[in-house]
C-alpha cells in the first residue's frame, strides 16, 4: 500500500502556525460515492440533531464565554491530526483540512486573525472529555456526530456538514456492504458513532476498535482486519493515500457533524452558529469543500441551519 506521510503529532501547534494560504492541490480522482441519504426531519430519539442550538444573536458576541476566549486572545480547538482531508497535520507542520478551514473562520470572526487560533491534538475517544476539562479547549472540529447521549453531555452549534458512514476494503475483496462482513474483523475509532454502528450490526461482523484512524490503515495493510466503516469524509482521505483501497457506495446512515463547545456555553454556541451562518453565505464553505471534497465526494451545498429558537 502506498500512504501518504503525515506528520507525526506530539501536542498541538503554537497560535499562529496551523494556518498557510499556500494550500496544496485538491486531491484527484473520485471513487464513485453515492450522496448520503437526505437528513430527517428529527432524529429517532430523544432530541432532534437537526434542530439542537440556539440562532444566532447580536447578544452573543458580547456574552461571557466569548468574552473570555476574546481576552486570552487566542481560540484553543481540539482536531484530530491524522484525518487526511478533513483534519490532518502535514508533512510541514501545519493543520490542514476541511475542519480546519473552519478553525481559522472562527478565529477571523473572533479577531480579525485566522492564524490566531491554537490546534490541541485530540484522539476521538477525548474528545467530550477534554472539552468538559477546564482550560484544556474552546471547542472541539474533528468530524464530530451530534447524537441524543452527547448533546446530554456537550453543546453543538447547528449542522455544518452531513456524512455518511460507510465502508472502505480493498479493491478486488468482493465485498459489497457491511452486510458481506459478518465474523469479519472491520475498524473503527473508539468513542465513534461507527464503531457503535459494527458493533450493532445485524451481520455481526467482529468490531476493533482503535485510539487513531491511521492505526485502522495500518491494521489493513497487515491483512488484520477485512474492512474499515467510518464516515464517507474519513474514508476519502484514507483512499487517497492508498490507491489500492475503495469506498463501498452503500451509505450506513448519516453523520450530520457539528461544532462541540462546553455545556451551557450558550452564547458561545449562538456566535458560533453565527459564524457559521456567515460562512456558508459567503462561500468560504463552498471553497473549502471544492478544496478538499469534491473530488472524492462530489458536488455539495451547505446543509443549511436549524435551530432551536
Amino acid at each position: 500500500m502506498t500512504v501518504l506521510a503525515l506528520a507525526t503529532v506530539s501536542a498541538c501547534a503554537d497560535p499562529g502556525t496551523g494556518f498557510t494560504s499556500a494550500q496544496p492541490s485538491a486531491p484527484a480522482g473520485a471513487f464513485g460515492a453515492t450522496a448520503p441519504p437526505a437528513p430527517p426531519a428529527a432524529s429517532s430519539g430523544s432530541c432532534n440533531v437537526y434542530a439542537s442550538s440556539p440562532a444566532p444573536s447580536a447578544s452573543d458576541a458580547t456574552g461571557k464565554d466569548v468574552a473570555a476566549i476574546k481576552s486570552r486572545g487566542v481560540l484553543k480547538v481540539g482536531v484530530a491530526a491524522d484525518q487526511y482531508l478533513t483534519g490532518y497535520l502535514g508533512s510541514d507542520g501545519v493543520e490542514q483540512g476541511f475542519d480546519i478551514d473552519l478553525a481559522h473562520a472562527i478565529a477571523q470572526a473572533l479577531f480579525g486573525n485566522p492564524n490566531a487560533v491554537q490546534f490541541v491534538a485530540l484522539s476521538t475517544d477525548r474528545r467530550i472529555p477534554d472539552l468538559t476539562a477546564p482550560t484544556t479547549v474552546d471547542m472541539v472540529i474533528d468530524t464530530m456526530t451530534i447524537t441524543c447521549d452527547r448533546l446530554s453531555k456537550v453543546g453543538f452549534s447547528a449542522v455544518y456538514y452531513n456524512a455518511s458512514q460507510k465502508v472502505l476494503v480493498e479493491k478486488g475483496s468482493g465485498y459489497q456492504s457491511l452486510a458481506d462482513l459478518g465474523g469479519k474483523n472491520v475498524c473503527a475509532q473508539s468513542g465513534s458513532t461507527s464503531i457503535s454502528l459494527i458493533q450493532h450490526a445485524a451481520s455481526k461482523p467482529v468490531a476493533i476498535q482503535v485510539t487513531d484512524i491511521s492505526d485502522c490503515l495500518v491494521l489493513l495493510e497487515e491483512n488484520k482486519v477485512s474492512a474499515i466503516s467510518t464516515d464517507d469524509t474519513i474514508l476519502a482521505g484514507l483512499a487517497q493515500q492508498d490507491p489500492n483501497l475503495e469506498v463501498l457506495p452503500a451509505a450506513l446512515e448519516t453523520e450530520p457533524y457539528g461544532i462541540a463547545v462546553p455545556h451551557g456555553e450558550t452564547d458561545l454556541e449562538g456566535y458560533v452558529n453565527g459564524v457559521l451562518a456567515h460562512y456558508e453565505a459567503d462561500g468560504g464553505w463552498a471553497a473549502s469543500y471544492s478544496h478538499w471534497f469534491a473530488g472524492s465526494l462530489g458536488a455539495a451545498n451547505p446543509p443549511g441551519a436549524r435551530y432551536s429558537n
